[in-house]
C-alpha cells in the first residue's frame, strides 16, 4: 500500500511515486468489479477520456506555487512534454472528479449515447473503488468520488431518455403558430416543481413557468433541481415547450 500524498500540497510529488497515468494503466489491468456491466473496450475508452481531460485541465486545479512547479517539471525533460496525469499522482483526481462530471454532462453527453455515459460514469466509479484498495487515495474522499459517480451513472440516462421524449412529444404537439413563434435561441431554466404529469419551470431571474403538461413517462424521469435549456410559448393561457437544447441532471 503506498504512502498518501496530501493531494492539496503545491509540491511534486517524488520521482518514485505512481503518476495518475501510472495508476489509470495499472487500474486497467485489474479483474472487473462490476463484471459484464462495462465491456473492456468501454472501460479502455472511459479512462482515455478521464486522462485526456486530466491532460488539458488538471492545471486549473492548481495554486500558483502548483503552477510553477508544473512548468519547471517541463523545462526539465528532454522529451516531449509531460501531461499532468504524467507529473501528478493519483491522489489529486478526486479534486478533478467535479470538473469531470461537468465536462461528462455538458460536453459528451449531448454528442454521446446512453450506453457510453453510463459505461464511463461507472467505470470512474470502478477507478476509486480500486484506488482506495490500492491505497492511493482515503476512503472517505473515495467513496465519495464513487458515490458521485454511480449517481451520474443513473442520473445522465435519466435526463437523456427524458430529453428524447420531451423532443418528440414537442414535435407532436407543436402547430405553425408555434413554430412561427419559437424563433430565438434557447433560455435556461430550473426544475422546481413536478407533480402528477405536470412541470414548473424557473429562469434565472426568478421568473416561474407553469404548469406544463408532460408525459407521466417523462416526469418519472426527472426531477427537482435539473436544468433545462429550451424554449417556451404561453398560448391561449397553457404553456408549451417548443424547443430543447438539453437537460442536464443538478450537481452530486
Amino acid at each position: 500500500m503506498s504512502q498518501l500524498l496530501d493531494p492539496c500540497s503545491d509540491a511534486l510529488p517524488p520521482e518514485d511515486s505512481p503518476t495518475i497515468e501510472d495508476a489509470l494503466q495499472a487500474f486497467l489491468k485489474t479483474p472487473f468489479l462490476f463484471g459484464a456491466k462495462v465491456k473492456a473496450v468501454e472501460r479502455e475508452t472511459a479512462i482515455e477520456l478521464l486522462a485526456s481531460y486530466v491532460y488539458y485541465h488538471g492545471h486549473k486545479s492548481l495554486p500558483p506555487a502548483g503552477c510553477r512547479q508544473l512548468d519547471q517539471s517541463f523545462q526539465k525533460t528532454t522529451t516531449a512534454q509531460l501531461g499532468f496525469h504524467q507529473v501528478f499522482g493519483p491522489e489529486k483526481l478526486p479534486h478533478l472528479l467535479p470538473g469531470f462530471l461537468t465536462f461528462l454532462t455538458y460536453e459528451i453527453m449531448p454528442v454521446a449515447s446512453q450506453k457510453f455515459v453510463q459505461s464511463t460514469a461507472w467505470t470512474i466509479e470502478e477507478l476509486f473503488l480500486w484506488l482506495i484498495r490500492a491505497g492511493h487515495i482515503g476512503a472517505e474522499e473515495g467513496e465519495e468520488a464513487a458515490y458521485r459517480s454511480s449517481e451520474a451513472a443513473r442520473n445522465l440516462p435519466r435526463a437523456m431518455r427524458a430529453l428524447k421524449r420531451l423532443v418528440t412529444e414537442a414535435q407532436v404537439n407543436s402547430a405553425e403558430e408555434i413554430r412561427w413563434t419559437t424563433e430565438g435561441q434557447s433560455e435556461r431554466y430550473t426544475i422546481v416543481r413536478l407533480a402528477s404529469n405536470m412541470l414548473w419551470l424557473q429562469n434565472p431571474d426568478g421568473e416561474s413557468a407553469g404548469p406544463i403538461k408532460i408525459n407521466e413517462k417523462i416526469k418519472r424521469d426527472l426531477e427537482i433541481g435539473w436544468e433545462m435549456r429550451g424554449i417556451l410559448v404561453k398560448l391561449h393561457g397553457t404553456w408549451k415547450i417548443v424547443g430543447l437544447g438539453g437537460i442536464f441532471p443538478g450537481p452530486g
